[in-house]
């Protein structure tokens, strides 16, 4: 019984010194801590050789600890393309008004969920314009890693466009 007892004191004692320490070192950024619609352009290059561009919409939201960025988002490309995808980004803020982050995304051709899909993983970058308060900038680029049933392009996509955060 006393093994017991020890053992349930060095437990509330060890969970009091955790969550004492993730309070002090948890800080979630504000400025990036937040959700997000977003609108781009992107140029698709097909290593066959072809080239298409669409327009894209989006959102997504972001949570900042420390300097550590998490995010995830949904968007739709519009266009020669049309294709969905969910994404999911890690980043640093290399400062208050820039995040570098890698990215990957599982991008669904035609938007038919059930017959096809590609894993693209890539890298972006994203600056708040300082000038109106929530809106950024942004590009990434990222490369077809793995596909599954009907998708058949090899492709490179690149992208630039805005977020406003909110």
């Amino acid at each position: 019984m006393r093994h017991i007892i020890e053992a349930a004191i060095c437990a509330v004692i060890t969970t009091a010194v955790i969550l004492a320490t993730a309070t002090v070192a948890v800080r979630a950024d504000t400025t990036l801590s937040r959700c997000y619609v977003e609108t781009s352009v992107a140029g698709t290059f097909l290593r066959a050789g072809d080239r298409e561009a669409t327009g894209s919409i989006g959102g997504g939201c972001d949570f900042a600890v420390n300097d550590l960025v998490l995010g995830a988002g949904i968007r739709g490309d519009f266009g020669d393309i049309q294709s969905g995808a969910a994404f999911a980004k890690l980043g640093y803020a290399l400062n208050p008004h820039l995040t570098a982050y890698g990215l990957a995304a599982w991008v669904v051709p035609d938007f038919k969920i059930r017959d096809a899909g590609s894993l693209h993983l890539g890298a972006g970058a994203e600056t708040s314009v300082q000038a109106i308060k929530g809106l950024s900038l942004f590009a990434e680029a990222s490369a077809a890693a793995a596909k599954s049933g009907t998708a058949t392009r090899d492709d490179v996509l690149i992208r630039g466009g805005i977020r406003f955060r909110f």
